[in-house]
C-alpha cells in the first residue's frame, strides 16, 4: 500500500511567500517517487559555435536544456556518421554530446538499455569530479541489447522528442564539447539522464559488443 506524503500549503502553513523553483514544480510525491513538471521543451536550429566551459579531457556531469539533436551522416553542427548529437544548453552556451551509434567503419556494435534511477540532483553547470558506474547502478553487459545505428538514433530520438532539462554524464573532449557517452569503467561511465527533476530519473546507458562487464 502506498503511503501519501502530504505537503503543507502556504494557507495551513502561516504567511509569507511561497517558494519558487525555476526548473520544475513538483507534480506529486508518493512514497519514494517525486514527479516533476519538465516544461517545455524549446528547440533551435543546430549550431556550430559552441561554449567554452568544460574541462578538457575531464569526465563529469552536463546539466542543461536540451535545444537542437543533430542526427548522424555528413554535414554541419559536428554531424558524423557513427555520433548522434546533442546539443545543450547551459548557462547562456551550447555544447555539444557525441553519443555513439556506431563505431568507426560502419559498424553497428551499440547495445544499449534504460533504468530508473535516484541520481544527484540536476543542476545547471559543469559537474566535475563525480562518478558513476553501470555495475554501481546494478546493470550488466548482458542486460543490454544490440541495435542497428538507424535503430538506435531513431530511438534515442523519440525518447528525446519532448525533454527540455537534460543531464549527461561524460568526459569533456575540449572546452566545448562531450563523448564517451557509454561503458568505460573506474567510475566514468557515460549516461543520458532524462526527466532529472524527478524521482527517479530515466537513465539510457551504452556499450560496445567488445565490452563485458
Amino acid at each position: 500500500m502506498r503511503t501519501v506524503v502530504l505537503v503543507c500549503v502556504l494557507a495551513a502553513c502561516g504567511s509569507g511567500s511561497p517558494a519558487t523553483h525555476d526548473a520544475a514544480p513538483i507534480d506529486s510525491a508518493v512514497d519514494s517517487t517525486l514527479d516533476a513538471i519538465d516544461g517545455t521543451p524549446v528547440r533551435q536550429p543546430c549550431t556550430s559555435q559552441f561554449g567554452n566551459a568544460l574541462s578538457n579531457n575531464v569526465y563529469g556531469r552536463l546539466d542543461g536544456t536540451l535545444v537542437a539533436i543533430v542526427q548522424p551522416g555528413g554535414g554541419p553542427c559536428n554531424a558524423d556518421s557513427d555520433h548522434l548529437h546533442l546539443q545543450i544548453k547551459m548557462n547562456n552556451a551550447i555544447y555539444d554530446v557525441a553519443v555513439n551509434v556506431g563505431s568507426t567503419g560502419g559498424v553497428d556494435d551499440v547495445h544499449t538499455t534504460t533504468r530508473e534511477k535516484e541520481l544527484p540532483v540536476w543542476s545547471e553547470g559543469w559537474h566535475p569530479g563525480v562518478l558513476e558506474d553501470y555495475v554501481s547502478l546494478g546493470l550488466h553487459s548482458t542486460d543490454m541489447t544490440l541495435e542497428t545505428r538507424n535503430q538506435l538514433a531513431a530511438e534515442v530520438t523519440a525518447e528525446l522528442a519532448s525533454v527540455n532539462h537534460i543531464s549527461v554524464f561524460g568526459t569533456a573532449y575540449g572546452p566545448d564539447g562531450a563523448h564517451l557517452i557509454h561503458r568505460n569503467g573506474q567510475g566514468h561511465d557515460g549516461l543520458i539522464v532524462t526527466n532529472p527533476l524527478s524521482t527517479p530519473a530515466h537513465v539510457r546507458m551504452f556499450s560496445f559488443t567488445d565490452q563485458a562487464f
